[in-house]
Protein backbone atom coordinates (compact mmCIF):
# COMPACT_ATOMS: atom_id res chain seq x y z
CA UNK A 1 0.00 0.00 0.00
CA UNK A 2 1.14 3.49 -0.69
CA UNK A 3 -0.36 5.84 1.87
CA UNK A 4 0.48 9.54 1.79
CA UNK A 5 3.35 8.80 -0.55
CA UNK A 6 4.90 6.17 1.78
CA UNK A 7 5.07 2.57 0.58
CA UNK A 8 4.05 -0.13 3.05
CA UNK A 9 4.94 -3.62 1.80
CA UNK A 10 5.33 -5.86 4.87
CA UNK A 11 3.37 -6.63 8.00
CA UNK A 12 -0.02 -5.70 6.53
CA UNK A 13 -2.09 -6.80 9.51
CA UNK A 14 0.17 -5.14 12.06
CA UNK A 15 0.21 -1.90 10.07
CA UNK A 16 -3.58 -1.98 9.70
CA UNK A 17 -4.04 -2.46 13.45
CA UNK A 18 -1.60 0.38 14.25
CA UNK A 19 -3.25 2.60 11.60
CA UNK A 20 -6.69 2.07 13.16
CA UNK A 21 -5.46 2.76 16.69
CA UNK A 22 -3.47 5.84 15.65
CA UNK A 23 -6.42 7.17 13.61
CA UNK A 24 -8.75 6.76 16.58
CA UNK A 25 -6.26 8.45 18.91
CA UNK A 26 -5.60 11.43 16.60
CA UNK A 27 -9.11 11.96 15.25
CA UNK A 28 -11.24 10.67 18.09
CA UNK A 29 -13.28 8.35 15.86
CA UNK A 30 -13.10 4.65 15.12
CA UNK A 31 -11.62 3.88 11.71
CA UNK A 32 -13.74 1.05 10.36
CA UNK A 33 -12.04 0.96 6.99
CA UNK A 34 -11.55 -2.31 5.12
CA UNK A 35 -8.57 -2.62 2.80
CA UNK A 36 -8.25 -6.06 1.27
CA UNK A 37 -4.52 -6.04 0.54
CA UNK A 38 -2.16 -3.15 1.21
CA UNK A 39 0.26 -4.24 -1.55
CA UNK A 40 -2.34 -3.56 -4.24
CA UNK A 41 -3.87 -0.33 -2.94
CA UNK A 42 -2.15 2.99 -3.69
CA UNK A 43 -3.43 6.03 -1.82
CA UNK A 44 -2.22 9.55 -2.63
CA UNK A 45 -1.54 12.49 -0.35
CA UNK A 46 -4.20 14.10 1.84
CA UNK A 47 -6.87 11.50 1.12
CA UNK A 48 -9.86 11.42 3.45
CA UNK A 49 -11.52 8.03 4.03
CA UNK A 50 -14.66 7.85 6.18
CA UNK A 51 -15.84 4.97 8.36
CA UNK A 52 -17.26 1.92 6.67
CA UNK A 53 -15.37 2.43 3.40
CA UNK A 54 -14.04 -0.68 1.65
CA UNK A 55 -11.25 -0.86 -0.90
CA UNK A 56 -11.16 -4.22 -2.64
CA UNK A 57 -8.34 -5.33 -4.94
CA UNK A 58 -9.49 -8.87 -5.77
CA UNK A 59 -12.82 -10.66 -6.17
CA UNK A 60 -14.08 -14.24 -6.23
CA UNK A 61 -14.52 -16.03 -9.55
CA UNK A 62 -18.14 -16.20 -10.68
CA UNK A 63 -17.79 -19.81 -11.84
CA UNK A 64 -16.31 -21.00 -8.53
CA UNK A 65 -16.63 -18.80 -5.42
CA UNK A 66 -13.86 -20.79 -3.71
CA UNK A 67 -11.31 -19.39 -6.19
CA UNK A 68 -10.12 -15.82 -6.63
CA UNK A 69 -9.51 -13.60 -9.65
CA UNK A 70 -6.07 -12.03 -10.18
CA UNK A 71 -5.11 -9.00 -8.07
CA UNK A 72 -5.97 -5.65 -9.67
CA UNK A 73 -4.34 -2.55 -8.24
CA UNK A 74 -6.55 0.26 -6.95
CA UNK A 75 -5.27 3.84 -7.26
CA UNK A 76 -6.71 6.75 -5.31
CA UNK A 77 -5.28 10.13 -6.32
CA UNK A 78 -4.23 13.05 -4.14
CA UNK A 79 -6.86 15.04 -2.22
CA UNK A 80 -9.68 12.51 -2.74
CA UNK A 81 -12.54 12.11 -0.31
CA UNK A 82 -14.08 8.65 0.11
CA UNK A 83 -17.34 9.07 2.03
CA UNK A 84 -18.91 6.66 4.52
CA UNK A 85 -19.84 3.12 3.47
CA UNK A 86 -18.41 3.50 -0.03
CA UNK A 87 -16.97 0.50 -1.87
CA UNK A 88 -14.15 0.77 -4.39
CA UNK A 89 -13.82 -2.36 -6.52
CA UNK A 90 -10.73 -3.95 -8.13
CA UNK A 91 -8.91 -2.09 -10.90
CA UNK A 92 -10.47 1.32 -10.18
CA UNK A 93 -8.36 4.46 -10.65
CA UNK A 94 -9.59 7.70 -9.11
CA UNK A 95 -7.86 10.87 -10.23
CA UNK A 96 -7.00 13.76 -7.90
CA UNK A 97 -9.75 15.74 -6.16
CA UNK A 98 -12.42 13.05 -6.58
CA UNK A 99 -15.28 12.95 -4.07
CA UNK A 100 -17.09 9.62 -3.68
CA UNK A 101 -20.58 10.04 -2.24
CA UNK A 102 -21.74 8.07 0.79
CA UNK A 103 -22.77 4.49 0.05
CA UNK A 104 -21.48 4.58 -3.53
CA UNK A 105 -20.18 1.50 -5.32
CA UNK A 106 -17.32 2.51 -7.62
CA UNK A 107 -17.10 -0.04 -10.43
CA UNK A 108 -15.19 1.95 -13.07
CA UNK A 109 -12.32 4.41 -13.15
CA UNK A 110 -12.46 8.20 -13.14
CA UNK A 111 -8.80 8.91 -13.97
CA UNK A 112 -9.23 12.63 -14.72
CA UNK A 113 -10.58 13.33 -11.24
CA UNK A 114 -11.88 16.76 -10.20
CA UNK A 115 -15.43 15.41 -9.90
CA UNK A 116 -18.13 14.16 -7.56
CA UNK A 117 -19.30 10.58 -8.15
CA UNK A 118 -22.30 8.93 -6.49
CA UNK A 119 -24.60 5.95 -6.78
CA UNK A 120 -24.55 2.25 -7.54
CA UNK A 121 -22.73 2.03 -9.87
CA UNK A 122 -21.08 5.39 -9.27
CA UNK A 123 -21.61 8.04 -11.94
CA UNK A 124 -20.19 11.53 -12.27
CA UNK A 125 -22.73 14.15 -11.24
CA UNK A 126 -20.55 17.24 -10.94
CA UNK A 127 -17.19 18.62 -12.00
CA UNK A 128 -14.94 20.30 -9.43
CA UNK A 129 -12.61 23.14 -10.46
Amino acid sequence: MKFNGVSIKKYNRIFYWIFRKLFKFLCGVQADIYVQNFDHVHIGKNVRIASGASIIARDHKIENPDEYEKWQDVYIGDYCWISANSVILPGVKLGPHTVVGAGSIVTKSFPNGHCVIVGNPAKKIKDID
